[in-house]
Order: C-alpha cells, then sequence, then structure tokens
C-alpha cells in the first residue's frame, strides 16, 4: 500500500506533466522514468522494478549514474524521474535524521510519516541491505551467534571493512556498538575487496567483519553473522519511491509482487553477478523472468 501526500509542484518538466498530479487520472501510456545512482545495487534495482512496471503495460525507460542520493532526490522532486529505488534507514534519515526508528516496520511507518509532499513509497523488500557484523565459522568466537556473545571480549577485536561505497562507515559502527552492547572497538583494517576480507577474518588476523548484508555478495555466507539482538543497526529493506499518481493500480501491484519475492540472497547473488561484468538488465531480467507479476 502506499503512503502519501499531494502537493502542486511549479516550474515541472514536460516530463512531470505526464508523470504526476495532485488527484490527476494516471496515464498509463505515458513513459515512466525509473533512475538510480551510480552504485551497482541501485541500477539492478531501476532495472528490476522497471521490469515489473512494464509487465502492467507501461512504457519505461531506465535512466542510472544518476549520481548520490541527494541528486537522484532532486531528479525525482523535479520530475525527471518518476521513481527509485532505495534503502528504507538511509531515506529515513534523509527526510527525518531525528528518528531512532530501526526495526524494519517501525522505519518504514516513520519514513511515511517524514516523506516530502508528492512524495510515496510503495511496500519495502524481503531483501535488505542492513550492516552486520560477522566472524569466521571457527575460532575465537565460533560459538557466538549474537552481537551480545560478543561484548565481555570486545577489547580484543579487530573490525574489519572493505574499501567500497557500499561498505559501512567503521566508526559508525563502532559507536553503535558501544552504545547498544558497551563493544568497544579501538582497531580497524581496511580490506581491498571482499575475499581479502574474509580471508582476513578466516585467518584469524581481524575477529569481525562489518559489511553490508546484500552488497558485500554472497562470500558472506562463508562467515557467521551475529544477530543484532539489541537493534542497534537500521533496518535498511529495499523499497521504490517514488512521485505520488505516476503509476496506476496495476503497476502498483507488480511493484509488490517484487516486494514479496525479492529476497536478500537473490539481491547479493544478482550485485556479485553485475560486478563480475554481467549487464545489469540482462540480470534483472532473468529475475524478472522467473517470477510471475
Amino acid at each position: 500500500m502506499f503512503a502519501s501526500r499531494c502537493r502542486t509542484l511549479a516550474g515541472l518538466a514536460l516530463v512531470a506533466t505526464a508523470l504526476a498530479g495532485c488527484g490527476a487520472e494516471v496515464n498509463e501510456r505515458a513513459t515512466v522514468v525509473v533512475g538510480s545512482g551510480d552504485d551497482v545495487r541501485g541500477e539492478l534495482l531501476a532495472h528490476i522494478y522497471a521490469g515489473a512496471v512494464r509487465s502492467a503495460g507501461v512504457d519505461v525507460e531506465v535512466t542510472p549514474n544518476l549520481g548520490d542520493r541527494a541528486e537522484y532526490l532532486g531528479a525525482l522532486d523535479a520530475g525527471v524521474i518518476a521513481l527509485v529505488p532505495d534503502v528504507t534507514g538511509e531515506l529515513l534519515a534523509a527526510f527525518d535524521s531525528l528518528s531512532r526508528a530501526t526495526e524494519a516496520e517501525d522505519v518504514f511507518v516513520d519514513l511515511n510519516r517524514s516523506l516530502p509532499e508528492g512524495l510515496a513509497v510503495g511496500d519495502y523488500a524481503l531483501a535488505e541491505d542492513r550492516t552486520t557484523i560477522a566472524v569466521a565459522s571457527a575460532g575465537e568466537f565460533a560459538s557466538a551467534t549474537s552481537l551480545s556473545d560478543l561484548a565481555g571480549d570486545c577489547g580484543s577485536i579487530v573490525l574489519g571493512t572493505v574499501d567500497d561505497v557500499s561498505a559501512p562507515d567503521p566508526v559508525d559502527v563502532a559507536a553503535r556498538l558501544a552504545t547498544g552492547y558497551g563493544c568497544e572497538i579501538e582497531e580497524f583494517m581496511v580490506y581491498p575487496d571482499g575475499r581479502a576480507a574474509v580471508d582476513a577474518v578466516e585467518s584469524g588476523a581481524v575477529g569481525a567483519l562489518a559489511v553490508r548484508t546484500a552488497s558485500f555478495g554472497p562470500l558472506l555466507s562463508d562467515l557467521t553473522t551475529l544477530e543484532d539482538d539489541e537493534s542497534v543497526f537500521t533496518a535498511q529493506n529495499v523499497v521504490p519511491l517514488l512521485r505520488d499518481g505516476a503509476l496506476g493500480d496495476d503497476a502498483v501491484s507488480a511493484l509488490s509482487v517484487v516486494a514479496g519475492e525479492l529476497t536478500t540472497a537473490d539481491l547479493a547473488d544478482m550485485i556479485d553477478e553485475v560486478r563480475g561484468g554481467s549487464d545489469s538488465g540482462d540480470v534483472a531480467a532473468r529475475w524478472l523472468g522467473d517470477r510471475t507479476l
């Protein structure tokens, strides 16, 4: 279900006239432009959402590489694009930096409340790209299942991360661990890629790894991810953000199917494929082809 507020925006580009309008009847034959930022996750999800909308009989095109969040949100507000994929927690931080929600449903509720007039979000997906802490399946922390299990040993932990734009900020991770678990980590190591980071954990060079559940890719399955039992890391479920009135009921229903079908493992595998050289549109089309929208 969409939660939205409407307003009239002056000076929109011509495409906005076809895509949006407060209370106006949606023109299903207008071209819906789905945008994305510069990251692999965003471009891949843009193609998935575009394919879903296209299955409802709507003309769609994808415009990737629109820059960072501020830039693609600006394009959305101006009507240059009609829809952009993102994740719930980061959107909430952009629209309401004072919210302290961390659980998936609470984050979604606060996100709906914080949206500017004229914007709406669709159902959030099962797939998430949340910060998680992973340890070696054998070794010093092999018996740990949650972050609370590490609390007494944090002083000895070196925390690893990956040198990638999608990786969690180690300073933010350390602050949240300290606040939520009394876990004071002072030493960090940054690795050039996921393989090097996983090898470092498995060899004992670092005690734990801070990663994003989908963006890190399928290598995460080589490690044990620890439950965030105090919910210090904010939910980051995949969600479509769009201009109010941009889509009709059939297209909205197709987006909801994506929300129910797309898993974190699916997204991690597809991100890995694209990083390996596959075309994001082809990867998205193959995933969509295995579903009935």
